[in-house]
C-alpha cells in the first residue's frame, strides 16, 4: 500500500473529524515508516484533493481549508448577476495568474498541470467544472496572500449559486470544454515559464471566452 493510501486509511480508521490535527511530520513519517520527503509528497496530494490543509507554524489539519470569506452572506448572490461577476473576475484573476507566475513553487505547478489533465479527461460538465474550479483556486493559493484568497473564494461562492449551475449546463459542451482545457494549458505553461505578462494575458483571453459563452444566452 502506498504512503498516500496509508494516510487515507489512517484518517478513516481513526475517524478524524475536521478540523482534527494530524501528528507533526516527524512523528507521522515515523509511524508510516517513510522519509519526510515521501510523506510531504503524499500530504501535497491529499491537500490537492481537499482532504487536508496545512498552516505553517500550526500544523496539518483534516478537511478542506477554511474559507476566509469577505462576506459569506447569501445577500451578495441576490445583489449581483453573472455579468458583474465576470467583470470582477476579469479584474482579479489575470492579476492572480501573473502573480502566481512569480510565486508558485514547482509543487504548485505540478498540481496545476495535474488539474489541467484531469479537466481535459473529464467526460461530463460536472467533472470538468470540479477540476476547473480546483485549478483556478490552486492559482490563487499559489500567490500566498490570504486576503486575496478570501476575495477569490467569495467570488467562487457566488459561482456555486443555482443560477450559475443552470448557465453552465446551458453553455458548456464537449467542444467548449476542449477550448477551456487548451486555454488552461496555456495559462499554466506561462506560469511554469515564469512569464507573468503572458500568464495574465492568457487568463484574460480565457475569461473573455467564458464570458462570451455565458452571456450569449
Amino acid at each position: 500500500m502506498s504512503t498516500l493510501d496509508n494516510l487515507r486509511k489512517m484518517i478513516e480508521d481513526q475517524n478524524l473529524i475536521p478540523p482534527a490535527r494530524l501528528p507533526p511530520e516527524r512523528v507521522l513519517a515515523g509511524q508510516l515508516g517513510v522519509s519526510r520527503t515521501t510523506l510531504r509528497r503524499a500530504l501535497t496530494e491529499l491537500e490537492s484533493e481537499g482532504r487536508i490543509w496545512r498552516h505553517v507554524g500550526r500544523g496539518t489539519f483534516v478537511g478542506p481549508r477554511p474559507t476566509l470569506s469577505v462576506d459569506s452572506s447569501p445577500q451578495i448572490t441576490r445583489m449581483t448577476n453573472p455579468a458583474e461577476v465576470m467583470e470582477v473576475r476579469l479584474i482579479i484573476e489575470p492579476r492572480i495568474a501573473g502573480m502566481a507566475a512569480l510565486s508558485a513553487t514547482t509543487t504548485d505547478i505540478g498540481q496545476m498541470e495535474r488539474m489541467v489533465r484531469k479537466g481535459r479527461a473529464a467526460k461530463s460538465t460536472d467533472t470538468f467544472e470540479y477540476w476547473d474550479g480546483a485549478l483556478h483556486q490552486a492559482m490563487a493559493r499559489a500567490v500566498r496572500n490570504n486576503f486575496l484568497l478570501a476575495i477569490f473564494d467569495t467570488i467562487n461562492s457566488v459561482r456555486r449559486d443555482e443560477l450559475w449551475g443552470r448557465l453552465k449546463e446551458a453553455t458548456v459542451n464537449k467542444e467548449r470544454r476542449a477550448i477551456y482545457a487548451n486555454q488552461h494549458e496555456t495559462i499554466v505553461a506561462s506560469i511554469k515559464d515564469r512569464d507573468a505578462a503572458a500568464a495574465a494575458g492568457a487568463m484574460t483571453a480565457h475569461l473573455e471566452t467564458v464570458k462570451g459563452h455565458l452571456l450569449d444566452i
